[in-house]
C-alpha cells in the first residue's frame, strides 16, 4: 500500500477531502482576471503539493536562485514542469513564455519565472526515477479523484482530451490519405487566415501551416516532431497539406508562427464551425474511433 493510500484510509476526512477543499478554498480568491492556464496552475497546486509528500518530498522545499532572488518552491518548479509537457515547450520557451504572463507567474506564487539553466538543474538533481514517481502517483491521484476518466481529464468540471493514446504510443501512425484529402477539401481555412497580420511573403504559406495544425491534432500525433516526421516520409500529405514543394518546415518555423500569431487554439478557432459541420455531416467516422484519431487507418 502506498504511503498516500496509509494516509487516505486514516479517519473518515481523508486527504481527498483536504485537497477538495484545498481546491474550493484556491477557486474562492482566485483573481478575476486569471486565464485559463493561471486557473489550472493555481487548482492543481494543491494535488501537486501531495504527490510531492508522497514521492519523500515532505516539506515545501525550496530552491536558491542565486543573485538575491526569492528562493523557488518544489512545487512551483513541477507546476512548471508540467506545464511545459502541456505546452510542448523547452525550458527556454517557458522561461520566456512566464516572463511574458504576469497572471502565471502569479498562480505559480513567482515574481519572475526561473532561469531555463535552474529547471534543467533542478530536473537533472531530482532524477528521473523521482519524475517517474510523481507523475506515476500523479496519475493515481487523479483517478481517485475522479478528474481522470479513460483519455480525458476534467479540471473544474471542463473537460479536456488527452493528446496522448497510450494503447498507441509506441505505433507508427497509418494514415487515411483519401480521408485527409475528403477533410482539406470540405473545411474552409480562410476565416483563419484573414484573422492573420501577414505582412510580407513568407517562405511556407500561413494556408499551409493551418492545415498542418489541424492535420496534428486530428492525426493523433504524439508531437509536432513526429507529424513533421511522417510528412518527410509522406510526400502526398505533405502536398494536401499545401507543401508541394517537397519542403516541410522544421519544428522552429512553426514555434515562430505560433509566436507572433498565436497559440494554436487560437489560430484554429475562426474555423471550429467549419469542422463541427464536417463531423456532424461525416457518416464514414468510424464509431469506436476518437475524432483525435480521424485520419487513421485501422
Amino acid at each position: 500500500m502506498s504511503e498516500l493510500e496509509q494516509i487516505t484510509e486514516r479517519g473518515h476526512y481523508s486527504i481527498l477531502d483536504l485537497i477538495q477543499d484545498e481546491i474550493e478554498a484556491v477557486k474562492g480568491k482566485m483573481p478575476e482576471y486569471f486565464d485559463s492556464t493561471a486557473e489550472f496552475l493555481a487548482i492543481s497546486r494543491p494535488i501537486i503539493e501531495v504527490i510531492l509528500m508522497n514521492c519523500g518530498d515532505w516539506s515545501d522545499q525550496v530552491e536558491s536562485t542565486g543573485r538575491g532572488r526569492k528562493p523557488i518552491s518544489h512545487a512551483s518548479l513541477m507546476l512548471i514542469h508540467v506545464l511545459s509537457k502541456m505546452k510542448n515547450m523547452s525550458y527556454r520557451q517557458i522561461e520566456r513564455e512566464l516572463n511574458e504572463r504576469p497572471n502565471w507567474l502569479k498562480a505559480l506564487k513567482l515574481d519572475k519565472s526561473p532561469s531555463h539553466s535552474k529547471l534543467s538543474t533542478f530536473r537533472t538533481e531530482m532524477r528521473a526515477s523521482f519524475f517517474k514517481d510523481f507523475f506515476d502517483n500523479l496519475t493515481a491521484l487523479l483517478h481517485e479523484l475522479g478528474l481522470i476518466k479513460g483519455k480525458s481529464v476534467t479540471i473544474d468540471s471542463a473537460p479536456i482530451i488527452a493528446s496522448m493514446n497510450l494503447a498507441r504510443a509506441n505505433t507508427t501512425p497509418k494514415i487515411n490519405v483519401e480521408r485527409v484529402r475528403e477533410f482539406f477539401t470540405s473545411i474552409d481555412i480562410s476565416p483563419a487566415i484573414r484573422a492573420l497580420d501577414i505582412s510580407h511573403k513568407r517562405k511556407y504559406s500561413p494556408e499551409s501551416i493551418i492545415r498542418f495544425f489541424m492535420f496534428e491534432k486530428l492525426g493523433g500525433f504524439l508531437s509536432t516532431a513526429q507529424a513533421l516526421k511522417f510528412m518527410e516520409k509522406h510526400v502526398e500529405v505533405a502536398t494536401i497539406l499545401g507543401f508541394s514543394s517537397g519542403h516541410i518546415p522544421s519544428q522552429a518555423t512553426l514555434n515562430y508562427f505560433i509566436k507572433t500569431h498565436g497559440s494554436v487554439p487560437n489560430l484554429l478557432k475562426p474555423t471550429v464551425d467549419d469542422v463541427t459541420e464536417f463531423f456532424e455531416n461525416c457518416v464514414e467516422t468510424p464509431e469506436d474511433s476518437d475524432i483525435d484519431f480521424f485520419f487513421w487507418c485501422f
